[in-house]
């Protein structure tokens, strides 16, 4: 079993989901994660109100 708890995944999505913005800001906006279930998370993440997951 893991130690890990929800706030360490929440911190870990945001950190993903800055990653991919960082390199939408670089290759485009249509640029997609290879792994379509992390990008979809991540769209998922997104349409969330910020305050439910930003670790700020």
């Amino acid at each position: 079993m893991s130690d890990r708890t929800a706030a360490d995944l929440e911190r870990e999505l945001a950190m993903l989901a800055s990653v991919r913005d960082r390199l939408r800001a670089s290759e485009g906006a249509d640029f997609r994660i290879p792994t379509t279930a992390v990008d979809q998370v991540l769209d998922e993440l997104n349409s969330l109100e910020p305050s439910l997951w930003d670790p700020t």
